[in-house]
């Protein structure tokens, strides 16, 4: 499916290590960036972004927890049930030279405060990481377009849901 579409960006949620190195050594084209969850290298799930080396260079990338009270290591936040992470890059198009920030994640299925706050540290830390830079959100978010999570980041001003401009 992914060699079919030609995707020149994706966002994976729940691949382990192992998958994630079956992915790449069958998708050659692709260069990835992201840590697992459980230990911030290799154990647990990753949210990883895959890339086509060719057209893109990346500048900068690292992974956050989803967490009140510690973003940089592995913890469960607010009332989650697991640790959950975002998996963030800065690319350049070799195309056009533009730059721009892909924010991939994978929202806590059982705690409605977790993905609400979620949604709302991802906004901040964007801000935070690529200052005004063109934002593109991937992940499971666990959730449907009428929940607090959906709304924060749909009423954001820097946030557009594709489904709603596709044709």
């Amino acid at each position: 499916l992914i060699r079919y579409h030609d995707f020149d960006l994706l966002g994976i949620q729940e691949a382990f290590k192992d998958q994630l190195e079956d992915m790449l050594k069958l998708l050659p084209k692709y260069g990835a960036v992201g840590v697992g969850r459980d230990d911030g290298k290799d154990k647990g799930e990753h949210s990883a972004i895959l890339y086509k080396k060719s057209r893109f260079t990346l500048i900068k990338s690292d992974t956050f927890w989803l967490s009140d009270t510690d973003t940089e290591k592995p913890n469960k936040g607010w009332d989650a049930a697991l640790p959950r992470i975002c998996t963030w890059a800065i690319f350049e198009d070799k195309e056009n030279g533009k730059r721009f920030i892909m924010m991939n994640t994978h929202f806590d299925h059982v705690g409605k405060v977790a993905r609400t706050e979620s949604a709302k540290l991802m906004l901040q830390k964007a801000h935070e990481l690529a200052k005004d830079l063109p934002l593109i959100i991937t992940g499971d978010l666990n959730v449907d377009e009428k929940s607090d999570a959906y709304n924060t980041l749909a009423s954001s001003p820097y946030i557009q849901d594709t489904y709603e401009l596709a044709p």
